[in-house]
């Protein structure tokens, strides 16, 4: 354990606002100020890429936080009653974003077919015979997901593990170029008019390089149909979007996609890329899979958040395929899971980042060579100075010591813990501190769960 580990800031005596004027940072205060609830506003879609390229804005330049679900199997497994009690619940939670499969190829229970028997292709596997009525039923979906301002992050044709049977790889190699590029348009043409959308191509698998040709083709395709919906591509796990197809210009958002314990090293470094690309974290281990406890859940999600990215996706087994037997033989309630630990842990994380202005937030990155660890403590700064946030990692359930220069803040400090387990504050006693010079803060150990992580917001009065 790296004890005072973290003195973040660590002496960060200069702290760059990124070459931006006093006039800009100015500027986007006042729309912090005119934005931040931005929980009671429904976002008007499509979204797009703020103009400083950092992060998600809609058609009014409101900033969207992704706060994601892995939803993957909604279209083919749930009954419509279903989708509605799903959707219903994670918007109640305060998710904003789904990752979701057009057309399934193992995980349903009756794949590639709907619940009620509707095939995607009038001939199996053929891309060129998609079935109208298939992919009606895909948009009244979709439809029921703008209504609660929710946005789809559409996989027209997942690829598969390995390019394996779990996806459509192998048919759309057989199905050539032409019918692929139409397969794009035809679906790129059903949805454009779908504004709480952005496409997702691929499918945790990397072509190698002379059938990249696949990606290709069916982004071209739904591009030729649709250029208003932004696109990034969905690569291999342990794998980062631009490394794959950085060349292509239909990627307009890159991602980390990541099961490594130190999470926030390849977040990091999607954050320090030149030139760099408006990141999210995309996927990683699903709560009720990979052995994960509620901690490393909370982890995964706050991260990402205080390391660069514009949202997280967070996923969970058996929700993401809906209880489906046909998924290693897994099932589960998957009704019962949508109120687990992990999602009341993320929507106490929507609600927290929900009430600040997230967007103005920079990392703060430790001035020192560390070899990987999970009991990182992430920091991020607003640009104006005006509030700091850090997530202090579970190491047990002992309190923990944490140095920050208040000096980084632009005036006296006030300074609470969050319980990212209940969602409650705790005012630091003391305060308001003065803004000079380093400060050590003791967490308040168990944080109710018999883990200790805690959030630490300090902000500027």
């Amino acid at each position: 354990m790296r004890h005072f580990a973290f003195l973040f800031a660590l002496m960060i005596m200069v702290f760059p606002l990124y070459g931006r004027s006093e006039e800009s940072i100015t500027k986007e205060r006042t729309t912090m100020k005119r934005t931040l609830s931005l929980d009671s506003v429904r976002a008007k879609f499509p979204l797009r890429i703020s103009m400083d390229g950092r992060y998600l804005v809609d058609q009014e330049d409101k900033p969207f936080l992704v706060i994601g679900d892995s939803p993957w199997s909604v279209i083919a497994e749930p009954t419509p009653d279903q989708v509605d009690q799903y959707l219903d619940d994670r918007q109640s939670k305060g998710f904003t974003l789904l990752l979701v499969n057009l057309i399934e190829h193992r995980f349903s229970s009756n794949p590639p077919r709907l619940r009620n028997g509707t095939q995607p292709f009038n001939t199996a596997g053929d891309f060129a015979t998609p079935n109208d009525d298939y992919f009606t039923y895909a948009e009244e979906v979709v439809r029921k997901a703008e209504k609660r301002g929710l946005v789809v992050l559409l996989c027209p044709a997942y690829f598969g593990f390995g390019g394996g049977n779990d996806g459509f790889y192998q048919e759309m190699l057989q199905s050539g170029h032409e019918k692929i590029r139409a397969y794009g348009r035809y679906v790129g043409k059903r949805f454009r008019d779908h504004p709480n959308l952005i496409w997702a191509i691929g499918g945790d698998f990397n072509p190698p390089d002379e059938q990249r040709w696949v990606a290709n083709e069916l982004a071209a395709g739904i591009r030729d149909e649709d250029s208003i919906h932004l696109m990034t591509a969905h690569c291999g796990p342990n794998g980062v979007a631009v490394n794959v197809y950085g060349d292509q210009p239909w990627l307009q958002l890159n991602n980390v996609y990541d099961y490594r314990l130190d999470l926030y090293a390849p977040c990091l470094a999607e954050d320090n890329r030149l030139p760099r690309m408006p990141y999210f974290l995309l996927e990683t281990a699903y709560e009720g899979e990979h052995n994960s406890m509620p901690d490393r859940i909370r982890r995964q999600a706050y991260w990402p958040l205080l390391c660069g990215a514009f949202g997280q996706v967070y996923g969970n087994s058996p929700v993401w395929h809906f209880g489906s037997v046909g998924v290693y033989d897994r099932g589960g309630d998957w009704v019962s899971a949508l109120d687990s630990q992990g999602a009341r842990d993320i929507a106490h994380l929507s609600r927290l980042f929900g009430s600040l202005p997230w967007w103005l937030l920079r990392p703060v990155h430790e001035d020192q060579t560390v070899t990987a660890s999970t009991d990182y403590v992430a920091t991020a700064r607003a640009v104006d100075r005006t509030y700091m946030i850090s997530y202090v990692p579970s190491t047990g359930i002992d309190q923990r010591e944490v140095s920050i220069d208040l000096a980084q803040l632009s005036g006296k400090v006030k300074a609470r813990w969050f319980n990212p387990v209940e969602g409650s504050y705790t005012e630091i006693p003391g305060g308001p501190f003065t803004n000079t010079g380093m400060k050590v803060f003791i967490t308040p150990g168990d944080n109710g769960s018999g883990t200790n992580d805690w959030v630490l917001l300090l902000e500027a009065k």
